[in-house]
């Protein structure tokens, strides 16, 4: 199961990565900014996804949490933010089995890679973190209960 969730995260980033090009990357993108907390506690090394939902155009955006745990988001044209609209906030914290981080030089999958925080973060459907993207954002507050 964890795999598959890892798989999903794999694919979600690729698609991302893709993309023929069309009328998308010319969406303007707003700044996205905010704070991962776990258990009251910031964390550094969470993966932060926005996963467009309804009718909000774009791709999303991902970035990843510092050691104060702030992140910012990039478009998959490595610009900074993300277009208006709706989306499901998706969290992973992927370490090794034995709860070390994953080396600069190491794949996640050859490591046997597990996410750290609860699945249902990392769920695109079910995730109970959602966000909305305006022309101006407050800093985004993601608190979450339950490290693994």
């Amino acid at each position: 199961m964890r795999y598959n969730r890892i798989l999903l995260c794999c694919l979600f980033l690729g698609l991302v990565g893709c993309g023929g090009g069309g009328s998308e990357n010319t969406l303007e993108v707003y700044p996205v900014s905010g704070t991962v907390t776990v258990d009251g506690e910031a964390m550094q090394g969470v993966s932060v996804t926005f996963f467009p939902e309804g009718t909000t155009k774009g791709n999303g955006g991902f970035g990843a949490t510092d050691a104060s745990g702030q992140f910012t988001l990039k478009d998959r044209d490595q610009r900074d933010g993300v277009a208006e609209g709706t989306y499901r906030v998706l969290l992973t914290r992927l370490v090794k089995p034995d709860g070390s981080p994953i080396g600069g030089e190491e794949m996640a999958a050859d490591v046997g890679a597990v996410n750290q925080l609860p699945e249902v973060y990392n769920d695109p459907k079910g995730s109970p973190l959602t966000a909305t993207v305006g022309q101006t954002n407050e800093p985004f507050k993601f608190e979450i209960k339950g490290k693994k």
